[in-house]
């Protein structure tokens, strides 16, 4: 008696898998008598008898059927490793793990994923819909790709512009500035305004505006979803000024986009972790990000200039 081997749990655990010593010996690429002696070998290895032999077929003992139990739990993690060993030697199985601010997962993120996952059908995308400033580099991002507003100054991340653009204004259709093509400061005193919450940093950039411009809006209604303040304003709750991302996805509700005299820019940034490998489709999805803005741009273009 003593220990087994690797060889003698594979003999083992195919014998039980298949039913039959011939079906064991096909699967592991052996002969039937080589099964039957290694199996002999087996039950004089462990002390006690693990098949019963009646009219040529073999019957696993009780004990038999327990051991099988706790082979199968080994060998469910090494079947495991095998399958992630053949999806990397293959380039099948690979999981990107991306961190955005929840308006880009709503209305840019989804096209570009889109176009990822028509060339890499085998991808598995994790998504974390929290500010990907959030995290510490100290520790390390736990991403490959985060998507953020404005850019970032870090030696720990590699910041990679995908688009440019302006805020702009949506107004409810039928609203009286609506008539008008471009829209100063001084065309929102009075009017009511639903605004970004206070500590959003498109917010105190618009704050400031006017108050440089001596213009004091309604402040009827402020949120933290750009989101929520296209809704409002399809409602005719107010007017607003928000990214351009956000507003084009409303496109086809009832308001209307309208350019700003004064720029306030708004970029796309993708953050690449210094601290993780290369992911080739993380590197693919930036470069659809970049082209979803590009068609973005071009888009609200023609749209504000109609």
């Amino acid at each position: 008696m003593g220990d087994l081997n690797l060889r003698q749990i594979e003999v083992f655990r195919a014998t039980m898998k298949f039913g039959t010593v011939t079906a064991a010996a096909a699967a592991l690429a052996s002969s039937q008598p080589t099964i039957t002696r290694e199996l002999r070998r087996l039950e004089d290895t462990v002390g006690f008898l693990l098949f019963e032999r009646r009219r040529q077929r073999l019957h696993p003992t009780a004990r038999a059927l327990k051991l099988y139990h706790e082979v199968q739990a080994s060998f469910i993690g090494l079947d495991r490793i095998n399958v992630c060993v053949h999806g990397l030697r293959g380039s099948y199985d690979e999981i990107l793990y991306i961190a955005t601010l929840p308006a880009f997962a709503q209305n840019l993120l989804p096209e570009a994923l889109q176009r990822l996952m028509t060339r890499h059908p085998h991808v598995s995308v994790r998504i974390d819909t929290s500010d990907p400033r959030d995290q510490s580099p100290i520790s390390g991002f736990n991403f490959d790709i985060g998507l953020i507003e404005g850019s970032y100054g870090s030696e720990s991340a590699d910041v990679l512009t995908v688009g440019s653009f302006d805020q702009v204004c949506v107004i409810p259709a039928g609203h009286a500035l609506a008539e008008k093509k471009v829209l100063v400061p001084e065309d929102f005193h009075d009017v009511d305004f639903i605004s970004l919450g206070d500590n959003d940093p498109f917010r105190m950039q618009i704050d400031r505006m006017f108050d440089e411009a001596g213009v004091t809006r309604k402040m009827s209604i402020s949120t933290q979803s750009a989101n929520a303040v296209c809704e409002m304003v399809a409602c005719g709750l107010g007017v607003a000024i928000i990214n351009p991302l956000t507003a084009l996805s409303y496109r086809d509700r009832p308001i209307v986009l309208r350019r700003l005299s004064r720029s306030i820019h708004f970029l796309v940034s993708a953050l690449r972790p210094a601290n993780r490998p290369v992911v080739n489709s993380g590197e693919s999805l930036v470069q659809y990000l970049t082209a979803v803005c590009g068609e973005r741009a071009r888009l609200l273009e023609s749209i504000l200039e109609r």
